[in-house]
């Protein structure tokens, strides 16, 4: 299938979903773009409590398929965890999105709340000595696009997931592909596609840890 097919294919799949207001693909050739407003944005260690590192964004350019998306409030992030506090490969804390599992955690002894819903888990990290002699870091992960629904006869994927770009790589995408003048109140994403056999997302986002 040709490229344009699939582009026409994907993205109209994307845009059928709620929160997600434009899209279009994103050329291999920029591609080194993206990945020099990641870098720069480590360099300027964003979070203010040690460095973040857009493992999402460089999962996303190793599809065969790229695009930017424009999101808006309705965009529904699912219960993954979209940022994560890591101790080498150890996951020592993690955005919450569900309710009733930060009500939870609120009682437990070895959770400490680094904002209302960002919790690290005190039994595997030294607070904040570990962050502030780097020993951990920010990590912001690809996910599974589970909003994404395509018929089977009509392009076979082996995975779609997205990922969240930095600040520095959302104003990029919004005057490289987007109305910059016209989106200041509206997020980027960016979604990646495989080719072959489509049999789920067979690829897991970061779930929820249970404690």
């Amino acid at each position: 299938m040709e490229r344009r097919a699939i582009d026409k294919i994907l993205i109209s799949a994307f845009r059928n979903v709620k929160g997600i207001v434009n899209c279009c693909p994103l050329p291999n050739d920029d591609h080194p773009q993206i990945l020099e407003r990641e870098l720069e944005a480590e360099k300027r260690s964003l979070m203010g409590l040690g460095k973040v590192v857009n493992t999402g964004v460089r999962e996303i350019l190793k599809h065969d398929w790229v695009y930017a998306a424009l999101t808006s409030m309705d965009f529904d992030w699912g219960c993954y965890s979209c940022l994560l506090l890591k101790k080498g490969e150890e996951i020592v804390g993690q955005e919450i999105r569900d309710k009733a599992l930060l009500a939870e955690l609120a009682d437990k002894k070895n959770v400490w709340f680094l904002h209302k819903n960002f919790v690290v888990y005190k039994d595997r990290i030294s607070f904040p000595h570990d962050i502030m002699k780097k020993i951990c870091h920010f990590e912001i992960p690809c996910l599974p696009a589970d909003f994404c629904l395509l018929d089977d006869d009509q392009l076979q994927c082996h995975s779609i997931q997205f990922a969240s770009p930095s600040v520095l790589c959302d104003l990029y995408l919004k005057e490289q592909y987007f109305n910059s003048e016209n989106v200041a109140e509206l997020g980027t994403i960016l979604i990646g596609a495989k080719q072959g056999r489509k049999n789920g997302n067979q690829s897991i986002g970061p779930r929820l840890h249970q404690v």
